[in-house]
């Protein structure tokens, strides 16, 4: 019998083009990007429906994720862009270049990107133009010395949906291209080995996990983000009023709010004016709880 799972409600009617890379500061506000438009916002949990109590921040487009991170012993954040990793201070100002991706063509950009549990981040890129499984996902190391760049996996087509277990010894990784979400070994040393497929088959995005163990995933496309337990059986189904669900994450009080983003790409006219809450954010009761986000370290 599966969990009491509320409907949704909307959270901000932001019309974003391209919503993604959702995380939850710990105190009051979900983080999230805007990829398409190059815009970083921040949405204060009580605030207005309407986003008048947001504040957005400009960076280069695409900003296509970011997560906390630590310089110098002030806060900031590390932002994956098309080519390149960056940390900004904590108004979103580039102040130090990490790394340049050297994508095989320029029909590849950098797409997901979260903090693994030691504090470096892993970023994937997706191919825009041929399909072709010509991206990798990357990890940069800035924990002693300068930053270190690395191939953790190639051979993917849209890179997406990262996560870890609660112990750190599995990466959870998505290719949305395949309709596939793998699980490999992971190293104390931040290497992948061994990955097995865990789930197969529909359009897999963004996901994480809760404190049961089990994950929530979004559907883009299909409009909907669906609970799975830790072996990948699909324990329930919440529909949300938007086809292109893109990123999951729990915040709020006691971390027990999911929280959903969506996106208005790829929509012909008619599918916005029949699914007028396109690009709007998201949240559901749960009826569980999840985890905040790891912090990228710096020297």
């Amino acid at each position: 019998m599966s969990d009491f799972v509320a409907e949704p409600t909307v959270f901000r009617t932001s019309g974003a083009i391209l919503g993604e890379s959702l995380f939850f500061d710990g105190a009051e506000s979900m983080f999230w990007c805007d990829i398409t438009a190059g815009l970083v916002h921040r949405s204060p949990v009580g605030g207005a429906v309407d986003g008048s109590d947001d504040e957005t921040f400009a960076l280069p487009a695409p900003v296509a994720s970011f997560h906390p991170a630590v310089i110098a012993g002030e806060a900031g954040f590390v932002v994956s862009l098309r080519d390149r990793v960056v940390l900004t201070d904590s108004a979103f100002v580039i102040v130090r270049e990490l790394a340049t991706i050297p994508h095989a063509h320029a029909g590849l950009r950098l797409n997901e990107g979260k903090v693994d549990p030691a504090g470096r981040w892993v970023t994937g890129s997706m191919n825009l133009t041929t399909g072709e499984p010509d991206g990798a996902i990357y990890s940069v190391d800035a924990r002693s010395g300068p930053p270190t760049l690395r191939v953790l996996r190639g051979g993917l087509g849209v890179a997406n949906g990262f996560e870890w277990s609660a112990d750190g010894g599995t990466f959870y990784f998505t290719d949305t291209s395949v309709e596939t979400v793998y699980a490999g070994g992971y190293t104390s040393s931040g290497d992948v080995s061994e990955d097995i497929v865990l789930l197969h088959g529909g359009p897999h995005d963004g996901l994480t996990l809760d404190t049961d163990g089990n994950f929530w995933g979004a559907l883009y496309g299909e409009g909907a983000v669906v609970k799975y337990s830790g072996t990948g059986e699909e324990i329930l189904r919440v529909e949300l009023p938007t086809p292109n669900v893109t990123s999951v994450a729990f915040g709020g009080a006691g971390l027990s709010t999911l929280f959903v983003a969506s996106a208005r790409e790829n929509l012909t006219e008619q599918q916005l004016v029949e699914h007028p809450l396109s690009g709007a954010l998201f949240s559901i009761d749960t009826g569980t709880t999840g985890r905040l986000p790891n912090t990228f370290l710096t020297t």
